[in-house]
């Protein structure tokens, strides 16, 4: 990959010939397409695609907390991008082809801002939990009025969804209303 600032007649946009161009993040960008792509489909290539495949889907179903929580990472990349390589690197067990996502290990977010104390879970009904925390008022341990940020997902059926805001630090609780389709799942709470 190459980068240009104002090439021979400025930056460009598109294809010309086997070069393409484009502005990334305010950056010019030339690629050029191979011409050819050699594919054997080896073992380790295999376990690559599938590591990235599954990655790629788990973050994809919480986007939103990943914009978000990576932002601060990302100045020359973008916050999936920073997730993606964290969470490679980190949150991936088992040999291929038997891989799965290790969510004990699994980063959305990172920063200053302290996770609260005292996090419990619990089931409220069949379609909804109950999270509940400690907060240390007049500690530096994050301000009264943060904002919430959960991230659900059920890995039986690779779904997922996010829910920010509804409630902050000071508060400490909130209820998570799981979609009608979810009763009797196990799901993993982020």
């Amino acid at each position: 990959m190459g980068k240009f600032n104002q090439g021979a007649y400025g930056g460009f946009k598109g294809r010309v010939g086997n070069v393409v161009g484009s502005n990334w993040k305010g950056t010019g960008v030339m690629r050029i397409r191979p011409a050819s792509v050699s594919n054997p489909r080896t073992d380790l290539q295999q376990n690559v695609r599938t590591r990235f495949a599954l990655m790629g889907h788990f973050l994809s179903t919480q986007r939103a907390l990943v914009r978000i929580g990576w932002r601060a990472m990302a100045s020359e990349t973008t916050p999936h991008n920073e997730a993606m390589r964290y969470n490679l690197a980190n949150a991936i067990g088992g040999e291929y082809p038997d891989l799965f996502i290790d969510f004990s290990k699994v980063k959305l977010s990172v920063g200053e801002l302290y996770v609260p104390t005292s996090l419990q879970l619990s089931a409220a009904s069949a379609k909804s939990l109950n999270l509940s925390w400690q907060h240390e008022q007049g500690t530096n341990r994050g301000g009264n009025d943060d904002l919430l940020m959960i991230g659900i997902y059920d890995a039986e059926s690779a779904q997922g969804f996010t829910q920010l805001g509804g409630a902050t630090r000071q508060q400490q609780a909130a209820v998570i209303t799981l979609p009608d389709n979810w009763i009797g799942r196990t799901v993993e709470v982020f």
